[in-house]
């Protein structure tokens, strides 16, 4: 994450690692724009659509950001009411979603080389240094490749209902140690 406008959008978006799906990711393998105007009617996974209904949000709109033909990210907008964007407004975030995958990649490689992140803790640019620190440490806790790893910490990010950077941190602190959940 580059950058969220507020806590409900970074909890958006730290929502889509911990299931693994959710429109944000739908439209970075689709490189498609994906417009819910309801999620309570919507057919997206209806964890995320739940997650997302308790967090205020009933609509969402997600924008693929690309450099030539590879999408580079996602940029995500939310209603707090169900709602279709008008036509004048979905071309408004097209095209601003056109011109905005080449300045956040150098915002990202900016932050990466500063080693910055975690400005604001819960809005602020996120690189999630510790959930990938916690799984390689689960991954030899366990003995475990780190796909499972990565599966074990958010099946515990979930099932704790905390966020995943979150165990992550006292994965990485020695709070949490995945030989005593076994």
């Amino acid at each position: 994450m580059v950058s969220a406008t507020d806590v409900v959008a970074a909890r958006w978006d730290e929502l889509e690692l911990e299931l693994g799906s959710g429109p944000l990711l739908d439209a970075t393998v689709t490189s498609t724009a994906q417009l819910i105007a309801d999620v309570r009617s919507s057919s997206m996974n209806p964890v995320m659509g739940a997650h997302l209904d308790e967090l205020g949000v009933r609509a969402v709109f997600t924008f693929p950001l690309s450099i030539g033909g590879a999408t580079v990210g996602v940029a995500g907008l939310y209603s707090t009411r169900p709602r279709a964007l008008s036509p004048q407004a979905l071309a408004t975030a097209t095209s601003l979603a056109r011109s905005l995958g080449e300045p956040a990649v150098r915002e990202a490689l900016r932050l990466a080389a500063n080693n910055r992140e975690n400005l604001a803790p819960h809005t602020g640019p996120g690189l999630r240094r510790e959930v990938h620190q916690a799984t390689g440490m689960i991954s030899a806790q366990l003995d475990v490749s780190i796909t499972e790893a990565f599966a074990r910490l958010r099946a515990y990010a979930i099932s704790s209902e905390r966020p995943i950077t979150s165990a992550a941190q006292d994965v990485v602190a020695g709070r949490l140690d995945f030989l005593d959940l076994d």
